[in-house]
């Protein structure tokens, strides 16, 4: 069961778009949470409770907890929230993964090598009809790049050679010089498992990445990569301890960004930095050092597709997405070695365990269901609003239940334009206003404020001669 769980929540990360919308991370953190709920409530009621590798239960929760205060802290709370929901559920998965068999851990790779083969097949068609770097299911082609290098080893270890080939030439078609400079890398780390052969491959893929990349040194995607890093920095230097909040990247750059729209990014295409820059400098330390740990008693295959993932990480942002960086946590959490140890549970707490996992289950399945119902009904009224002469009400109604459901920058931002549009500049300053405290950084809503009561201000006398 819980293998099984495990699988389907990896291979929909995948196919969902790497789990990139909101509604797609508030299902699969249900999933997750509810199936494994369900499993620690049999497994009470039966009276005995495996237990995961002493120390990376712990590792998994600490690191859970910092980013928990972390997005508390956020100064885009509406944000950060749901990103570091996302996050946990990848951190999740290194206590759920250590309760695991060897058996069972073969199952989820098969799980996971089934998703591998939808991609292929839906890059294929893609080619097929004239995209020249299909990006498969993915977000675009660099994420599935990313998805690429942490799919290749399992389907190296299974001996899957034709699932292996196919991999290797979407690869080629993403041409993402990241993601071949991540293989190469790993080829080279891991030439006595590979061999002299594939190891000297990957010296001439490293090479021919270095000088392509040296060639694109005054590209815009080069120079805005330094424009995104320097930026990263910068907020790790200000927030060093519990950086800005998780997924606050994408929001605080204008602030950091000096006047520049260009540089305009969900990323900062650098997994250390954009770490760091969201959940502090500690968060990042001890990131590294239980993954140091982890990788070193890996499977070599898993800790290959591993490595590469963090090298193609130093230039571009795949681990960045849910799915991918669940995938990632996949493969390092399977480097804990299988429980032998579990804890009998008397009869006279099989109930409150039972009942208690039953009340986490629902908590979390209410606290998602609430943020994918007010998304939905956010994107509905926006559409609503571009439609002229469409139904004021009825947008400003779904805006107003969505508030109430999760305060969002967004949709206080929509419904100051609902109340504009109708001529109701003091509601609509306030939302304004509203959509300011929730995310200080965005500097359209500032200068939309202005401009609302400039026009209030103008309107004052006439109203008042009348």
């Amino acid at each position: 069961m819980l293998a099984g769980l495990v699988g389907v929540f990896l291979a929909a990360g995948l196919l969902l778009r790497g789990a990139w919308d909101i509604w797609s991370q508030a299902l699969l953190v249900f999933l997750l949470v509810g199936g494994v709920g369900a499993w620690l409530g049999f497994r009470a009621a039966l009276g005995y409770l495996p237990r995961p590798t002493r120390g990376v239960d712990l590792w998994a929760l600490l690191l859970g907890l910092l980013s928990g205060l972390s997005a508390a802290m956020s100064t885009v709370p509406s944000y950060s929230r749901p990103a570091w929901a996302a996050a946990a559920a990848g951190l999740a998965l290194f206590p759920v993964v250590g309760v695991l068999s060897r058996a069972g851990r073969s199952r989820v790779d098969r799980f996971v090598r089934a998703a591998a083969w939808v991609l292929v097949l839906v890059a294929v068609y893609q080619r097929l009809h004239g995209v020249a770097r299909p990006p498969s299911l993915l977000l675009n082609q660099n994420a599935f790049a990313g998805a690429i290098l942490l799919l290749l080893p399992l389907a190296l270890e299974a001996r899957a050679r034709f699932l292996a080939a196919a991999l290797v030439l979407c690869l080629w078609w993403a041409s993402s010089v990241g993601a071949w400079l991540g293989l190469a890398v790993g080829l080279i780390v891991f030439r006595r498992r590979v061999g002299t052969v594939w190891a000297r491959v990957g010296w001439a893929v490293l090479l021919i990445g270095l000088v392509i990349a040296y060639a694109r040194l005054e590209s815009p995607g080069v120079v805005h990569r330094l424009a995104w890093w320097k930026a990263a920095w910068l907020m790790a230097a200000d927030a060093p301890w519990l950086g800005l909040g998780p997924g606050a990247y994408a929001y605080a750059l204008p602030a950091y960004a000096q006047g520049r729209p260009e540089l305009s990014t969900l990323f900062a295409h650098q997994h250390a930095l954009e770490t760091a820059a969201e959940r502090g400098w500690p968060w990042l330390l001890l990131w590294f050092s239980g993954l140091t740990v982890l990788l070193a008693r890996g499977s070599p295959f898993k800790r290959f597709g591993a490595v590469a993932a963090l090298v193609h990480g130093l230039v571009d942002y795949p681990l960045s997405l849910p799915g991918v960086f669940w995938l990632f946590c996949y493969h390092a959490a399977c480097g804990a070695p299988e429980a032998e140890e579990g804890v009998n549970v008397p009869w006279r707490l099989r109930l409150v365990l039972v009942g208690l996992a039953a009340a986490v289950t629902a908590a979390v399945g209410l606290a998602a269901a609430r943020v994918w119902r007010a998304d939905s009904l956010r994107a509905g009224a926006a559409m609503t609003l571009t439609v002229p002469g469409a139904d004021l009400s009825g947008a400003r109604d779904r805006l107003e239940r969505s508030a109430r459901l999760h305060p969002h920058p967004e949709t206080e931002r929509l419904l100051a334009d609902a109340a504009a549009q109708r001529g109701s500049l003091d509601e609509a300053a306030r939302h304004l206003r509203r959509a300011i405290e929730l995310d200080p950084y965005r500097v359209s809503n500032r200068d939309r404020l202005e401009g609302i009561e400039r026009r209030a201000r103008a309107l004052a006398p006439v109203e008042g001669g009348r």
